[in-house]
């Protein structure tokens, strides 16, 4: 397995983590006992990122996730993203798409938000989830460029750097 391929794989898994723990702290929560604590710590972690207003959050076994519903939609849509990512881009060759790309992901998100502040429009579950599923989607389409672009690059010259060294001391 090539070095960018191991790294795409690390970020899926640390991707399938992370949304696996937003899930985790109802679940330990409703499993109570030992479990309780390891509730408490995801829930903690999860609201130094996230409000995790009960109202607008999406519950399992009657409890919130640990993050509100827009959140957990950017989290889940970028697990989709990550995961279909090698089908419609090459790994090796990553490419970013335009600022404009990523503005117009990011757009409804905005509007959402600042029409619920300007007390226009109520923000309600269905826009949250609905911009919060399309900045994430979008998301591993500008990050994993970044991401695998600087992983073949940090390897293209380590082989350079190492090629080169064993090239002078066998001289």
């Amino acid at each position: 397995m090539s070095k960018v391929a191991f790294a795409y794989a690390i970020a899926l898994a640390g991707t399938v983590v992370w949304c696996a723990l937003v899930v985790a702290a109802p679940y330990c929560a409703h499993l109570g006992g030992a479990w309780a604590p390891v509730s408490e710590t995801v829930y903690t972690g999860f609201h130094r990122i996230c409000h995790q207003l009960e109202g607008r959050s999406l519950h399992l076994f009657g409890l919130p996730l640990a993050a509100c519903s827009r959140c957990t939609a950017i989290y889940f849509a970028f697990l989709a993203g990550t995961v279909v990512y090698p089908f419609l881009r090459p790994l090796r060759t990553p490419h970013t798409p335009s600022r404009l790309t990523f503005i117009l992901a990011l757009t409804p998100m905005l509007i959402d938000v600042g029409l619920a502040i300007l007390g226009i429009h109520e923000s309600n579950q269905l826009s949250r989830l609905l911009t919060g599923t399309l900045f994430g989607v979008m998301l591993p389409f500008v990050v994993l460029p970044v991401y695998l672009g600087a992983v073949h690059e940090f390897s293209a010259r380590s082989t350079s750097v190492h090629t080169h060294t064993k090239g002078t001391v066998d001289a």
